[in-house]
Formats: structure tokens, C-alpha cells, sequence
């Protein structure tokens, strides 16, 4: 679609109960595309997330104060109309099984190496010239905030520390990057800020650590499987988290 390359970076095709191996696995290239092209398909609801908005949204979820299931944090990533739809049973399965190690990678590395992190930044040609996006990657983040902002309320009132926020809140609010740009060069702006933003990320992990370590770790746990069975079945919950059963749910704009 974007004509460009992903900054960070074999699909099984069979949808069986994912295993502790499965689950604790990271999405190679091969995985990464196959979640970028459902996301970027016909498939997925025109407000869906892309894989950088998800990225964004799912370290916000991983590094935050408070613990989320699946089922509180899966319905935003299709936006707020539609569901998304898919063409069987073990395509859906796939797909849910694909953002879950998505987000146990997330988690992962911020347990294991938090100082290694960057953002799943796209890069592309534009004029000639090497372009970043970054506008996405903030945007899913402040959505992953936004899911239990009262609990993120301490740090954004925190004068001291608020200011980790600085660069995500400037790529994704208009007023933040209106204020931070005013008789500033706006190419510089953002090429500082995109510089800012891993080690603003870190340390906002480091602020929340003491919390966390109080709560259940952030992965999801080896005992987690869609649906409750081997498969996703017709009358079990969907696995979007959306609380209807997924015949009426995802399952109901199946393809054939």
C-alpha cells in the first residue's frame, strides 16, 4: 500500500490452541506482513488500525499502570462501527493469535531490554527524500492511554515527569504541535522530538514500574486461547472482546 519499509521488524497456517512456544514467540517478517495486509484489507474495517497505529497502541498497554485482558483492549483496534470480517473459522483464529504475540513481544522486551526499544516507525520516499511517520505510532499510544486515562492521571499531572509525554502528545494532537512549533522551525521540531521519543517511552516503562510490580506481568498468559476451545467456535464469545457470540459477531460477515 505505502510503497515504503517498516523500521522494526512462516506463517502457520494451521489454527490450532496456540502453545507456550507459539504464544512466546516473536512475529517474524513473514507474520508482520501477513498482520499488516489483513489490517490494510477489505477485510478489516476502514477505521481498523494499522500495524503502526497497533504497535503504538499495544506498548501504551504493555508499559501502562494498570492490567488489561484481551477482550478490554481488542474491540478498539477495529475502530467503533464495524467488525472485522473473515473467510473461515481458522482465519480468525489466526488473525487474534497474531496480535496476542504481537503484544507478549511488546511486553517482552520492555521486561527483558527495555533500553533497546524504538517505535514501529514507516519509513517511505516522498519528493525524493526519506521520510518517517511517526503521527501513527503516537496516535495508537494516546488510544491505548485513553482506555483507562484516570489510571494514567498521575503521571499526566506529575509536573515533574508530564513532560515524557511531550513527544507523543505533539504527532497527535493539533493544539500540543501548534504549541510546540510557534516560532520554532517545524522540520527541527520534529526531527528532535522523533529523537526524544524512545527515551521518553523508557523512562515513561520506568515510571510506571513500581506500579506494575504490584500487578500481574504483562504478558498474556499461556492459558489463553480464543474462544475457549481449540478453535473459535459459532457460539462461543468472540475473540474481538465485544461480548456477543462470534456467529453474530466477526463470524457473521465471514467470507464464503
Amino acid at each position: 500500500m505505502f510503497g515504503g519499509t517498516f523500521r522494526r521488524l512462516n506463517l502457520c497456517p494451521e489454527a490450532g490452541r496456540l502453545t507456550d512456544v507459539a504464544l512466546n514467540q516473536p512475529l517474524n517478517q513473514a507474520d508482520l506482513d501477513a498482520l499488516a495486509d489483513f489490517l490494510d484489507s477489505d477485510r478489516a474495517p476502514d477505521d481498523s488500525m494499522d500495524l503502526c497505529v497497533l504497535d503504538g497502541y499495544l506498548t501504551a498497554i504493555a508499559i501502562g499502570p494498570v492490567s488489561l485482558s484481551p477482550s478490554q483492549w481488542f474491540p478498539r483496534i477495529w475502530g467503533e462501527v464495524e467488525d472485522p470480517a473473515f473467510d473461515s473459522l481458522e482465519h480468525a483464529q489466526l488473525v487474534f493469535e497474531l496480535i496476542v504475540r504481537f503484544y507478549n513481544q511488546i511486553a517482552r522486551s520492555f521486561m527483558e531490554a527495555p533500553e533497546r526499544f524504538f517505535p514501529f516507525l514507516y519509513e517511505y520516499v516522498e519528493d525524493g527524500e526519506r521520510r518517517v511517520s511517526v503521527e501513527d505510532w503516537c496516535i495508537g499510544f494516546s488510544l491505548g492511554v485513553h482506555l483507562r486515562i484516570e489510571a494514567w492521571d498521575p503521571l499526566i499531572r506529575d509536573k515533574e515527569y508530564s513532560g515524557l509525554l511531550a513527544p507523543i502528545a505533539a504527532f497527535s494532537l493539533e493544539i500540543a504541535w501548534s504549541d510546540v512549533t510557534k516560532g520554532n522551525d517545524p522540520n527541527e521540531v520534529r526531527e528532535r522530538l522523533i529523537a526524544l521519543l524512545p527515551s521518553a517511552v523508557q523512562a515513561i516503562y520506568a515510571y510506571w514500574r513500581p506500579v506494575r510490580e504490584k500487578r500481574a506481568h504483562g504478558l498474556v498468559s499461556d492459558s489463553f486461547h480464543l474462544g475457549g476451545n481449540s478453535k473459535v467456535r459459532r457460539n462461543a464469545p468472540c475473540p474481538c472482546g465485544s461480548g456477543k457470540k462470534f456467529k453474530k459477531c466477526c463470524g457473521a460477515a465471514m467470507r464464503t
